[in-house]
């Protein structure tokens, strides 16, 4: 072997070797930032009431965007409250902003579901809630903050 062809198998083996080094180090911060990036916050849960109803609301994604909110209601002794008319309505209460409210099907035993409530910003929100029984109508807000 030739001096010349030694000295080309030890670059070679030189550029194999940061080769390695490069894609190891890029797969130790792959993996280091899967570890440490941050998962979904999950679903929001809050409670409220009024003078006749418990409501407990299930905000699926406390995101910018359209989301899913679900209601459950009881009376004040606990019992399930079926046949409510239930309307949501998202309102940012610093700009304004507001959908039309939503209203929320009956899921079953006093659970009820408002699809695609819409955050369009991020920041504080006020959630409201329309409970009509008969003639009866209840409402509450409920404050939650809504991330990016």
């Amino acid at each position: 072997m030739t001096s010349s062809e030694s000295v080309a198998r030890s670059s070679w083996g030189r550029r194999m070797r940061v080769v390695v080094i490069v894609v190891i180090v890029a797969a130790v911060l792959a993996l280091t930032g899967w570890l440490v990036w941050p998962s979904s916050p999950g679903p929001l849960v809050l409670h409220s009431g009024t003078a006749d109803h418990i409501v407990t609301v299930t905000v699926a994604n406390h995101r910018m965007g359209d989301t899913g909110i679900d209601v459950a209601l009881t009376d004040r002794s606990g019992k399930p409250v079926s046949r409510a008319v239930i309307r949501v309505q998202a309102i940012e209460p610093r700009m304004g902003y507001s959908d039309q409210p939503v209203t929320a099907a009956p899921t079953g035993s006093g659970r009820y579901h408002a699809p695609d409530v819409s955050f369009m910003m991020t920041g504080p929100w006020s959630l409201q809630v329309w409970i009509a029984m008969g003639q009866a109508i209840d409402q509450l807000s409920i404050p939650l903050w809504i991330g990016g």
